[in-house]
């Protein structure tokens, strides 16, 4: 019989050593993964935040709507940018005169960048808005806004909109794109 305990003995050290070998295992197995799934997680956040940018560009004409018309230190008065046509109640028009006084304001100077503070978004970012030929689908730069400082860092996110363009020198409704980077 002692012969008997120490063998269930020596079986319960064995097992107790295997179960604890298997714990350890399974730890680092699961803690090698973690980087990249904090990875992941860090660039759908950026997704995320270009998208939602590209949203209030397209779909919200801003506060107040005719913002476009503010200069000088009126520049203040603005609450939030938006680029979507204030005369239209449909999504994803935007409008000439807002994109034209986008490129030509202090709003996207780099020295003074306004427009990250009118849209409360503290991190760099780029806007590019292109006009898309109707003929042979080429694409003309209209405006371009970067912040002063764009890392090139492993996460970056870029998000193209398509949308129509409201333009007042034509009077026509055009293609356009939306380029939002972050």
């Amino acid at each position: 019989m002692v012969k008997l305990k120490g063998q269930l003995t020596i079986q319960y050290l064995a097992s107790f050593i295997f179960f604890i070998g298997l714990i350890i295992y399974i730890y680092f197995a699961y803690s090698a993964n973690l980087p990249a799934f904090v990875e992941e997680v860090k660039k759908e956040d950026t997704r995320s935040k270009a998208f939602q940018l590209s949203e209030i560009l397209l779909n919200d004409p801003g506060d107040p709507k005719d913002w476009w018309k503010l200069t000088g230190v009126n520049i203040q008065l603005i609450n939030r940018t938006g680029l979507s046509d204030e005369n239209s109640d449909k999504p994803n028009i935007i409008s000439f005169n807002k994109i034209v006084r986008l490129s030509s304001s202090d709003l996207c100077n780099p020295t003074s960048f306004i427009i990250a503070q009118k849209l409360s978004l503290y991190r760099p970012f780029s806007i590019t808005v292109f006009n898309i030929s109707q003929t042979d689908g080429q694409r003309n730069l209209i405006t371009q806004c970067i912040s002063p400082i764009f890392p090139k860092t492993s996460i970056n996110a870029t998000i193209k909109r398509i949308t129509v363009l409201n333009n007042t020198e034509t009077g026509k409704l055009e293609l356009a794109e939306i380029i939002i980077q972050m």
